[in-house]
């Protein structure tokens, strides 16, 4: 018996959408799917991407983005698919020519919106320390303080949220790790089944799977740091 060696093969999106249909029995192994269809399966796909986003951080939606600081210059619109920033940002020295093997690195602190607000030195100049995403705009804004000045005119290098890629071309794959499909294929049908009024049975059966696979897929695409043991010690003190 030989083993397949190729580790390559997707199912694009119109296959997944095809797979959806055939799997809640609406159409058989050997038909193709109508253009409205396939619309209606491509709007539900997207539905189900965008609310991905609500559900945590997934591997492939972070990424590394570095900006440019300008002189005089607090609040810098981000790209548009950045729908937030994560953790700490770094700042990296003017002058750095390999900003990934930079050296002297100082993180800016994030701060919340009522911190933003609370900051009575709104006018305070020098080296950004901490940061405030605003998310009420689109595209997201990111606000900095202290203004830098012409000496600060630093690179920041940070870590965005960004939402998954559009699903409308068919002849693509999603931008998902392969481990999502099972549960977008269910979820998907789950949609569907519901959009073509089958059985309410039915569809809670495919929902029941789809959140099954989806709280597997989470647990894998979350970031693995080392675990840390935390002894607990009851006392009289921490029973109260």
């Amino acid at each position: 018996m030989t083993i397949a060696t190729s580790r390559t093969r997707e199912l694009d999106i119109a296959k997944i959408c095809q797979r959806a249909h055939q799997l809640i029995g609406v159409v058989n192994e050997s038909q193709s799917l109508s253009f409205d269809k396939q619309a209606l399966a491509k709007d539900f796909l997207e539905m189900i991407l965008d609310d991905l986003e609500a559900d945590g951080l997934r591997a492939r939606a972070v990424a590394f983005e570095t900006l440019t600081l300008v002189a005089g210059q607090s609040a810098y619109t981000l790209n548009a698919d950045v729908i937030d920033v994560v953790g700490q940002i770094m700042y990296i020295p003017p002058g750095t020519l390999d900003l990934d093997h930079a050296g002297g690195e100082i993180p800016l602190v994030p701060i919340s919106r009522e911190d933003w607000q609370l900051q009575v030195a709104k006018d305070a100049t020098g080296r950004p320390l901490q940061y405030y995403t605003h998310r009420a705009n689109s595209p997201v804004e990111l606000r900095l303080w202290p203004t830098p000045t012409s000496s600060d005119q630093g690179t920041l290098r940070m870590q965005v949220h960004r939402l998954a890629a559009d699903s409308n071309d068919g002849a693509k794959t999603l931008d998902l790790e392969r481990y999502w499909i099972l549960h977008i294929t269910y979820k998907l049908g789950a949609l569907l089944a519901s959009a073509y009024s089958l059985n309410p049975g039915r569809v809670g059966y495919f929902e029941q799977i789809a959140e099954k696979h989806l709280e597997k897929c989470k647990s894998y695409s979350a970031q693995k740091t080392r675990s840390r043991f935390v002894p607990y010690h009851p006392t009289g003190w921490n029973r109260r």
